[in-house]
């Protein structure tokens, strides 16, 4: 893909992924104290989920950490290696990421190229794109190469708690490998939780 067909389909996915945020049907998973997973079944027949919740780091604060894509995981305990490939726009960069191991150890990492858009709008930072084809990204090792659709986290203000924000992860990820879904659709909320749980540590 050339760069302007990744900024192309990243923005057009960001698009796609706040719609869906938005749109009704969703069936509620999993609750875990202030965090709640739901999950619906989306056009190409794929489970997708999506995890609301308020956490105890001010908007601004998360939106860095969210966007220091090169020290995530200093404290995102989803992943265990991430790094931007290229910044191609001021607000759209492709970056390279390799999960935890998930599923209790079921689940073996992933890694996966993500082309990535973020804005603010009405009063919220959203960041959001999909899986991308580029032609400086790591070669496939050992590890499956997992796939994201539209997807995207967004980051808004808690009404009279600055010190607190709403925090919203729509993930659609084709997980590829031999591994059954419903180890899969076991390991994504958990997955979803556990970076709810690793935002609010930034603010313990």
């Amino acid at each position: 893909m050339s760069n302007d067909e990744i900024v192309a389909t990243v923005s057009a996915a960001l698009e796609t992924a706040v719609q869906l945020v938005e749109e009704d049907g969703w069936n509620e998973e999993k609750v875990e104290g202030e965090a709640v997973v739901k999950s619906k079944i989306n056009k190409e027949g794929r489970k997708i989920f999506l995890c609301t919740a308020t956490v105890n780091v001010p908007p601004k604060v998360l939106e860095q950490k969210m966007m220091d894509i090169d020290n995530l995981t200093s404290w995102n305990k989803t992943i265990t290696e991430s790094r931007v490939l290229k910044n191609l726009k001021k607000d759209v960069f492709v970056s390279y990421q390799v999960t935890a191991e998930g599923g209790g150890g079921l689940v073996s990492a992933r890694d996966f190229v993500y082309g990535g858009k973020a804005v603010h709008r009405g009063g919220k930072f959203i960041v959001g794109g999909m899986s991308v084809e580029f032609e400086g990204q790591p070669g496939v090792g050992e590890k499956v190469r997992a796939w994201h659709g539209p997807s995207c986290q967004i980051i808004g203000p808690v009404e009279g708690a600055p010190g607190m924000s709403s925090y919203t992860w729509l993930m659609d990820c084709e997980y590829r490998g031999m591994i059954p879904g419903s180890i899969i659709n076991i390991a994504l909320p958990r997955a979803q939780l556990m970076m709810v749980q690793s935002i609010n540590n930034l603010g313990a």
